[in-house]
């Protein structure tokens, strides 16, 4: 009997929650694992396992009957992988109730390939040696922060600079009407 424990996970409950449900892309993630037990035992440590995917459609080819097909296959990639420790080793004993609080960032991520979807995870887990890791998995959602557009300010004075120009009656340049001479010709301008 006692083998076959080592098969099985503790006899605990983990669960995560998060202070919101959304939170703003670049935003730190603030939540707490919480630990019930159930059994005692000694935790190795207690983890938390940010994992950040895109799942698309590529194209892939088979040979079917001496042809080869082109079907669109999903398939997903690994784009931020990162354990972060919430505790070192643990007695842990039966009837153990425990919150551990935590504040984890998830870097700014788009879609790399078209028509790709980021998924973003936080997996809370219990490791005991010889054990099976005790674990639990949520999603968290991400918003775009929201565009925040810039005030424009209307200026305070409006300067009008009336501009009056004159030709030069010798060779039909403008110039201006303050000007003594022409930019032209050189002549002297009448006023």
């Amino acid at each position: 009997m006692r083998f076959f424990k080592r098969l099985d996970p503790i006899n605990a409950d983990v669960s995560l929650l998060l202070d919101k449900s959304t939170f703003l892309e670049g935003e730190p993630i603030n939540g707490k694992l919480v630990l019930n037990s159930d059994e005692a035992v000694h935790a190795d440590e207690i983890r938390l396992e940010i994992r950040v995917t895109e799942t698309f459609h590529a194209p892939t080819f088979k040979s079917v009957g001496g042809q080869v097909r082109q079907t669109m296959e999903t398939q997903t990639k690994e784009l931020h992988a990162e354990d972060v420790k919430i505790s070192g080793p643990l007695d842990i004993s039966k009837g153990h109730k425990e919150e551990f609080p935590f504040t984890v960032s998830i870097p700014p991520m788009g879609p790399t390939m078209p028509g790709g979807t980021i998924n973003r995870k936080i997996k809370g887990v219990v490791a005991v040696k010889g054990r099976p890791d005790k674990t639990e998995e949520i999603g968290v959602n991400i918003s775009m922060a929201p565009y925040a557009p810039v005030a424009v300010q209307a200026p305070s004075q409006v300067v009008v600079k009336e501009i009056v120009k004159v030709h030069c009656k010798y060779c039909g340049a403008i110039n201006l009407a303050d000007a003594n001479r022409c930019s032209n010709c050189g002549a002297q301008l009448k006023r």
